[in-house]
């Protein structure tokens, strides 16, 4: 390990303070991790890692693990630390870590965010669309930050693997995901029943509202479905996490996402997307049945489509 950072004007602490600004993120394409949990499952989990800071003594099994994936380990004093943090909490491990690039081409499925405005609830949508396997997540005001530490926090680290796509306004976002060939879910307690959503093969966008005030009315004027989930006794609504978990579940269940590993799908897919032709997509999905290749194809056809 490197030598310890003894000053406040060090270059690596430079860079911890300015990522505490959002301005400053966007710009590098850079966030930063907190406490060893999150920087340890962030890079077990691939995650583009390229400084860490560790406060004295150090966690020698998290330094190798992070060592032997080639990020570069320093020690700081834990007060530098939080003072560059600008906090009296004790901090013990940061790290920076690459973002995902913005506005990347869509899959088939993506959670569009209303105003959803707690940064816990953000990270934990975050977190569930990337567990269900729908990591397309779509912002439509510019007031909405996925990189604050919050946030990552919340989402254990799954920002760094979702797709964000941003738009100043949700009549942008819906107009773009329309030409994309989307159809808008959006939840109410005045829509239909969830379990009774229709599909007909065209990729779905659900729409997740504000905390105190859910979807606006011009937000369900536009949309395509609207939806609710049934509840019983005097509960009148569920938190704007647990409801997304619910409505991306069960319609990605009603789209008949395959019941596969998702690393076997996954190299299927990246195999296919290396080839041109239809017959030589095909080749490369031969394991599948005829109507997972089906679905399949549909998939990195929309995919090319979008980019």
């Amino acid at each position: 390990m490197s030598a310890s950072i003894t000053s406040i004007k060090d270059e690596h602490l430079a860079l911890v303070r300015a990522l505490d600004n959002r301005a400053h993120r966007r710009e590098r394409g850079r966030c930063l991790l907190e406490g060893a949990a999150l920087v340890e499952q962030a890079a077990l989990a691939g995650a583009d890692l390229e400084l860490a800071l560790v406060a004295e003594p150090a966690d020698d099994e998290l330094v190798r693990t992070l060592q032997q994936r080639g990020v570069r380990v320093l020690e700081a004093r834990d007060k530098l630390l939080r003072q560059a943090l600008r906090t009296q909490r004790p901090v013990t491990w940061l790290a920076v870590a690459a973002l995902p690039p913005v506005n990347a081409p869509y899959g088939d499925f993506a959670v569009v965010l209303d105003h959803v405005a707690d940064p816990g609830n953000l990270g934990s949508i975050v977190r569930t669309a990337c567990g269900l396997g729908a990591p397309d997540v779509v912002c439509t005001d510019p007031d909405t930050d996925l990189t604050s530490r919050k946030v990552v926090d919340a989402s254990r680290g799954a920002v760094l693997r979702a797709r964000v796509h941003e738009y100043d306004s949700f009549p942008a976002a819906a107009d773009d995901l329309r030409a994309r060939g989307f159809s808008l879910v959006a939840t109410s307690p005045r829509g239909r029943r969830l379990e009774c959503a229709a599909w007909s093969g065209e990729p779905l966008a659900l729409v997740v509202g504000n905390e105190t005030s859910g979807s606006g009315e011009d937000v369900l004027q536009q949309a395509d479905q609207v939806v609710r989930i049934p509840m019983a006794g005097d509960v009148e609504s569920l938190n704007v996490g647990v409801a997304t978990g619910i409505g991306v579940y069960e319609l990605i269940r009603r789209m008949g996402r395959l019941d596969r590993p998702r690393d076997e799908v996954d190299a299927a897919l990246h195999a296919a997307s290396q080839v041109t032709g239809h017959a030589d997509e095909a080749a490369a999905l031969s394991g599948f049945s005829a109507a997972e290749r089906e679905q399949l194809l549909g998939y990195l056809a929309r995919i090319r489509d979008n980019r």
